[in-house]
């Protein structure tokens, strides 16, 4: 024998039911607006922390080649302060030192050597300069230019009336060039070297 139970619901309590129905649905409608909120936020947050790893990758590829072109200047400098005698200047740079324009097409036209396009390409750089080694880190290694471009031979008051012979000042121009970890990463640095030659 089966037995049939019967149960009858009171108008209220279908009502409670269905209302506790609907605030489910609101629950997880808010749940989904607020997950995709936070997704968002997820989202924006590793772009930031990726664009912020991009820069601090270029400020240190631009950190190395400064770097590099420093040591190259440096390199250059040390070498003209080892010099006794004034040294000889060649139009090709065979003697290290370039004479005054030699680099430089058309002088007057304002545009200086080291900012023509065409000299500023890795290639004219690897066969006119002088390298630096022991650079494994960069790219390439970084490159100097000296260039004598002026001869000072008055305004030395110190030698006046004392009968010394007043000695003349050579000014020499380096430039130098580096690069960072990537070809990408460039830096020129120039410097100019002033000395008495006997």
């Amino acid at each position: 024998m089966k037995r049939v139970y019967s149960t009858t619901m009171s108008g209220k309590t279908k009502r409670n039911q269905l209302a506790g129905a609907r605030q489910q649905g609101t629950v997880i409608v808010f749940c989904l607006v607020f997950l995709a909120v936070l997704t968002i936020m997820g989202v924006s947050g590793m772009e930031s922390t990726i664009l912020e790893e991009r820069m601090s990758g270029n400020m240190r590829d631009i950190s190395m080649a400064f770097q590099a072109a420093e040591s190259a200047l440096k390199e250059a400098e040390s070498w003209l302060d080892t010099q006794t005698t004034l040294p000889t200047t060649s139009t090709d740079g065979s003697t290290t030192v370039w004479s005054e324009d030699a680099m430089d097409p058309a002088p007057n036209d304002s545009v200086h050597w080291w900012s023509d396009g065409a000299r500023n390409i890795n290639a004219w750089w690897v066969a006119n300069a002088i390298q630096l080694n022991s650079f494994p880190a960069n790219a390439a290694n970084p490159r100097y230019i000296i260039e004598e471009y002026h001869t000072a031979t008055s305004g030395q008051s110190i030698g006046i009336g004392s009968g010394e012979i007043t000695r003349p000042r050579v000014f020499h121009r380096i430039t130098a060039r580096g690069v960072g970890a990537t070809a990408l990463a460039e830096v020129s640095v120039q410097s100019t070297f002033v000395r008495p030659y006997d």
